[in-house]
């Protein structure tokens, strides 16, 4: 039988094309899917824990060890029953789509933790599995990659700027990227200030936009958060460029 994570899975992955795409029937069949969520306490509290063990973040491995402890006992509280027939309907109503399995050995590891009755002769894999999981909730201390001179610029302005993915496009920039790297090479404070102030609305514009087109709770909630970091944004005369770039992947993202 399909596990619940990979379904959770295609159906995250499914939404997210159907907005692309402007395929309403792929809407529909999520709606069924968030619909048959609310219907059961049961699949509702699996969603939230299975999101719970992918999301949280700790600076501590043994504050992550009790949650994911705490998370696992709760999932062995639910009716076993009911999550079992609950993801016969999701595969059925899928129908023949592809079943993301990206996640698999995570999903492995949380099955197993759920399902396994406590041993002398498991106790070693139950706390390989734990460990598995929450090494993955540890928040990783980000190293910024060296950049190499992929144009003829000179180094300096290349290291300065620290644009790791306009370094990859320098030869072949459009107008609105031409107009930044120009700001920011020679503009004063006020013309990165609106270059600045031009990137931040076009963000939040294209937040808004997502909004108004998604149905998936989840998404919605990262979109609000999203949101919300870039409208606490305040202009840095010391960071300016990093930002200013930041604001531009960001944006390029979001179309």
């Amino acid at each position: 039988m399909e596990k619940f994570g990979n379904l959770k899975d295609t159906f995250n992955k499914l939404i997210l094309e159907s907005v692309i795409k402007k395929d309403n029937n792929g809407k529909k069949l999520f709606s069924k899917f968030l619909k048959k969520l609310k219907e059961s306490r049961n699949l509702s509290d699996q969603f939230l824990l299975y999101k719970n063990l992918q999301t949280k973040k700790f600076d501590n491995l043994d504050e992550a060890k009790e949650y994911v402890k705490e998370n696992i006992s709760l999932l062995k509280e639910l009716n076993e029953t009911e999550l079992k027939y609950g993801n016969i309907y999701f595969k059925k109503i899928l129908g023949n789509k592809q079943i993301v399995t990206e996640n698999d050995s995570f999903y492995d590891s949380v099955e197993y933790l759920v399902k396994t009755k406590k041993s002398p002769s498991n106790i070693e894999k139950i706390n390989e599995y734990i460990n598995t999981i929450s090494n993955s909730m540890l928040i990783k201390e980000e190293k910024e990659e060296p950049i190499f001179q992929k144009v003829d610029l000179p180094l300096t302005v290349v290291t300065d700027l620290a644009l790791n993915k306009f370094n990859a496009r320098f030869s072949n920039l459009n107008e609105s990227e031409k107009t930044i790297l120009k700001t920011l090479l020679n503009g004063n404070n006020d013309e990165k200030m609106d270059v600045y102030k031009n990137l931040k609305k076009e963000c939040v514009d294209s937040v808004n936009k997502k909004l108004n087109e998604t149905t998936d709770l989840e998404l919605k909630e990262k979109l609000l958060q999203v949101k919300d970091k870039i409208l606490s944004m305040e202009f840095d005369t010391d960071n300016i460029k990093e930002n200013i770039v930041k604001l531009y992947d960001l944006n390029q993202s979001l179309k």
